[in-house]
């Protein structure tokens, strides 16, 4: 598709300028949980070159799944090769400019609020964020968990989206889907697809490296806790971590204090065991999460596959990557994509740790061939 230009967008409206019809490069790419970016080249001769300011919006099509997406552009550049480039990044960049407010009468008590993912964006929405928010929000995660961070003391929506430590990223996992304003967190986005990686297939070539450096077999939760008026060191009890690929005992160190702000201990507050079984818990889903227990695989592959075989893979789905000759077969989530606006292609894939690239596969007529 040809890229659009606006003024400005809405959850409701968009205020169009007009086509970006002399562009030459517009590839969006997304991160799982993390930047959602576009990056486009058009010439002086373009009928919106005057017109690509910062803070406009680029309408362009992200994906083979979603509608057209809108991206803030944050800079341009322009030299005296008559080319324009434009960086910008998706319109849920706007969730840094609303935050709670917190609470007015905070005593350095923080308070706390027990849910589901879309009771507490129900209750922030409500009682902690005063102004008028365009996003709206679903999650399918139905646990219910405490929540602390934005209401005590101020936080934009970004950070208590996903941002930061005590964030509904950090405390439900998951993985989010932006659809402009729409946001959806979900416990998996993505799905299994019946699509393998092979050498001697459509791999023409793979370098398979392999690190223990962040494989740990043990976890020590420690943090500061509140005693009374003062925090006091605290800690859990070390634990091994299930299925873990150490032939050595290895502890990684886990600061937990954010974590703890939560909670208070002696007279005024819980006892000791609990919050050291709440610590333990916290420090098991970090664990897994994270992957310490395992090795990190990197396989960097180059295909030569058609991108259609590829068409109705996305982001956070899991394909199958095998090497015969290696023994190797890797089963992971797609966890970047970059995706080639006018051509309506995948340019890259990231599956895991491993690399699938085919930006430098193009042959005559621009076609990617077996």
């Amino acid at each position: 598709m040809i890229p659009k230009l606006y003024e400005k967008v809405t959850a409701t409206k968009a205020d169009y300028i007009g086509n970006i019809n002399k562009c030459t490069k517009c590839e969006v790419t997304e991160v799982r949980n993390g930047a959602y970016t576009l990056s486009l080249e058009t010439t002086v001769n373009d009928d919106c070159a005057n017109m690509l300011l910062s803070q406009r919006i680029i309408g362009a099509k992200a994906n083979p799944f979603d509608g057209v997406q809108y991206f803030e552009i944050q800079s341009t550049e322009r030299g005296t090769t008559g080319i324009i480039k434009v960086e910008a990044k998706h319109i849920k960049n706007y969730c840094f400019q609303y935050c709670s407010e917190g609470d007015l009468g905070f005593d350095g008590q923080t308070a706390t609020i027990n849910g589901t993912p879309s009771q507490i964006w129900n209750s922030l929405n409500s009682e902690y964020i005063t102004t008028e928010i365009p996003f709206s929000f679903y999650s399918d995660i139905t646990e219910k968990l405490d929540f602390s961070l934005g209401l005590s003391t101020p936080e934009t929506l970004g950070n208590i989206l996903g941002g930061k430590e005590g964030s509904f990223l950090d405390i439900w996992g998951g993985e989010y889907h932006w659809n402009n304003f729409n946001i959806q967190l979900l416990a998996q986005r993505g799905e299994m697809k019946d699509f393998q990686i092979r050498y001697g297939s459509n791999i023409s070539d793979y370098t398979q490296s392999e690190s223990c450096d962040g494989t740990y077999s043990h976890v020590l939760p420690y943090g500061k806790v509140s005693l009374g008026n003062r925090k006091i060191n605290f800690f859990a009890p070390v634990f091994e971590i299930s299925g873990h690929k150490c032939s050595t005992t290895k502890v990684y160190m886990l600061d937990c204090t954010g974590f703890l702000d939560n909670y208070s201990v002696g007279e005024q507050g819980a006892r000791y065991d609990t919050v050291r079984s709440a610590m333990t818990k916290y420090a098991k889903a970090y664990a897994k999460n994270n992957r310490l227990g395992e090795l990190q695989v990197t396989i960097d592959v180059t295909l030569r596959a058609e991108l259609d075989e590829m068409s109705q893979i996305g982001l956070c789905d899991t394909v199958k990557v095998i090497l015969d000759d290696l023994g190797t077969t890797a089963t992971a989530k797609i966890t970047e994509v970059t995706y080639n606006t006018l051509t309506e292609r995948w340019e890259k894939l990231v599956v895991g740790e491993s690399r699938v690239t085919v930006a430098d596969m193009i042959l005559n007529k621009g076609r990617y061939i077996k």
